[in-house]
C-alpha cells in the first residue's frame, strides 16, 4: 500500500532486534531513527519531531509509560505505539496514553496495518499544543 506522504518514525527498543525493526520499517517506506534508551528518545523528540514513536515498555533507562507521558506532553499529535510482554490491563496507563499496543513476540504483519492505519488517527486527533522546554 503506497502512501501519499512520507511519516518518521522513532522506535525506542532495547533489544538487538532494532535493526530488523529499522530493516522493515525502511523497506516498508518508513524513514526510522532507532534509539536505544528513553534518554535518547527524547532527545530526538525534542531535536526532530516524529509521526509514530514506538516504545518498548522496558528500556534501560525508563519504562515506556513514563516515557510515553513525557511524549505526550511534548508532541501530542505523535501516534504511540508501546510494545510490550505484558497484557495491557497489567500496565499503570492513563486512557489515551498510548494509540495502540503489540505483545511480544511482534508480529510484523499487525505492525505494517497499524502504521498504515496512522494518517487516519492523525487526522481523527483534536490538535493539542506543544509544551515548549526551553
Amino acid at each position: 500500500m503506497q502512501r501519499e506522504e512520507e511519516m518518521n518514525v522513532l522506535v525506542s527498543r532495547r533489544e538487538a532486534a532494532e535493526l530488523v525493526f529499522g530493516l522493515f520499517l525502511s523497506k516498508w517506506g518508513f524513514d526510522v531513527q532507532p534509539v536505544f534508551t528513553g534518554t535518547e528518545a527524547l532527545a530526538q523528540i525534542e531535536k526532530l519531531g516524529f509521526d509514530v514513536v514506538l516504545l518498548d515498555y522496558r528500556l534501560p533507562d525508563l519504562d515506556g509509560l513514563s516515557l510515553a507521558r513525557m511524549v505526550r506532553e511534548r508532541q501530542p499529535d505523535a501516534v504511540i505505539f508501546l510494545l510490550t510482554a505484558f497484557q495491557l490491563n497489567e500496565l499503570p496507563m492513563n486512557a489515551g496514553l498510548i494509540d495502540n499496543y503489540f505483545n511480544k513476540p511482534l508480529d510484523l504483519q499487525q505492525l505494517h496495518q497499524a502504521l498504515e492505519e496512522v494518517p487516519r488517527l492523525r487526522a481523527n486527533r483534536p490538535r493539542k499544543k506543544a509544551l515548549n522546554r526551553r
